[in-house]
């Protein structure tokens, strides 16, 4: 496979601390691919157990005689959760690492970030974790992004579903204020006008990303007068968002419908007592659901790999972007970069929480969203809250 040097001048203008001090020389012996995923600040609980999900599954394949002939070589750099050291890294990935393909981001800006770098560089990008629609839509999708990911689309619209079997019509919303929370709000609104007409979107707020306080947003919330609450407050920033509205009896004044995975069991460990009873959320997946042998045999590896007693949902979005890219490369029968984007279009692959399909006319997957009422449970091999009910919301009529 050739390799792209065109980024050589952009990296040298970097800085350079950022930048690992040597280099691989190119072989085409080996399938090389470079993996974003944030090991460091506020996202790294969950870069780091994607990483943990692709390294599984790349040693697997490697046990097994690797790719086509070829070990398969990952080379990770930490993104940071910044779209700026993506960029930069992306960028340092295929001119220094020369790396084949790109897969990882957590954050929608780092996402968009490496798609441009992909585009620009004509590397096959695989999205683990990003979901704004702006990575894929009609102005910026390219032939070299796909998305392993749920986007905003199927997890605004899965929200709306709840909101309308919980009969609410008179809604709330809290989103951040960058492109994930804008695409949620397209999303959901959108769907609830559709399947609940009488229902009303009645206040939204906005809190800027790095919001620390949101005591005005939660007074202006409980003034608004509404039934329900859609919220954007992912994961990482959920905790402090909980703590300041507990003493005001929010969470027993709404139904509070949670998107960004607060429903993840890692989440829910960590926040213990302080996770509020009866708050509907998704994850990207839950140790619990489904009882299949191919999930109980995934959680089982991921529990004995990290020490664990109950297996983090995140290594599951590693695990299935990488299945994604090796199984179209097997596919292919060569890593050359057209021929595995033809194999990636269409592709359904067999994956740990079910079968999974890549669409060819906008290559979105057909991720759909783990949600459940967070309930202490009656099993003490349980300390925290966990999803119960926990059902599986398909994607594929809610994808656009």
């Amino acid at each position: 496979m050739s390799k792209k040097l065109t980024t050589l001048g952009a990296v040298a203008a970097l800085t350079t601390t950022a930048l690992v001090p040597t280099f691989a020389m190119a072989d085409d012996s080996e399938v090389r691919i470079g993996l974003l995923y944030p090991t460091s600040g506020p996202c790294q609980i969950f870069g780091s157990f994607a990483l943990e999900g692709t390294e599984m599954l790349v040693e697997g394949i490697n046990a097994n005689g690797g790719l086509n002939g070829k070990p398969v070589v990952l080379v990770h750099r930490d993104s940071k959760c910044d779209p700026s050291e993506a960029t930069a890294m992306a960028r340092e990935l295929i001119a220094r690492e020369e790396v084949d393909f790109l897969i990882g981001g957590v954050s929608s800006s780092e996402g968009q970030a490496i798609s441009a770098v992909a585009k620009q560089e004509e590397t096959i990008y695989i999205a683990a974790i990003p979901k704004t629609t702006q990575i894929t839509n009609a102005e910026n999708f390219h032939k070299y992004v796909f998305r392993a990911a749920a986007n905003t689309n199927t997890e605004g619209k899965s929200a709306a579903i709840l909101a309308d079997r919980l009969g609410l019509d008179r809604i709330c919303t809290i989103l951040m204020d960058y492109s994930y929370g804008h695409s949620l709000d397209e999303a959901f609104s959108a769907h609830i006008a559709q399947i609940r007409p009488g229902a009303e979107i009645v206040a939204q707020e906005w809190p800027k990303n790095g919001t620390t306080d949101y005591t005005a947003h939660i007074t202006n919330l409980m003034a608004a007068g509404c039934d329900g609450v859609f919220s954007g407050i992912w994961g990482g920033l959920f905790p402090a968002f909980a703590k300041q509205a507990a003493p005001f009896g929010f969470f027993q004044q709404v139904e509070y419908i949670t998107a960004g995975e607060v429903g993840s069991p890692e989440i829910a460990e960590q926040m213990g007592a302080d996770m509020p009873e009866g708050i509907w959320a998704n994850s990207y997946e839950v140790f619990y659901f489904p009882e299949t042998p191919e999930h109980l045999e995934f959680t089982a590896a991921v529990n004995e790999r990290l020490g664990v007693d109950h297996a983090p949902s995140w290594p599951v979005t590693g695990y299935v972007s990488a299945k994604f890219l090796t199984e179209a490369i097997a596919k292919a029968g060569t890593d050359e970069t057209d021929a595995v984007i033809a194999a990636l279009e269409g592709l359904t692959i067999d994956t740990p929480i079910g079968p999974q399909h890549m669409r060819a006319s906008d290559h979105q997957a057909n991720r759909g969203q783990f949600w459940g009422k967070m309930v202490q449970s009656s099993d003490a091999a349980y300390p925290y809250r966990r999803m119960d009910p926990v059902e599986y919301i398909p994607a594929d009529d809610i994808m656009d």
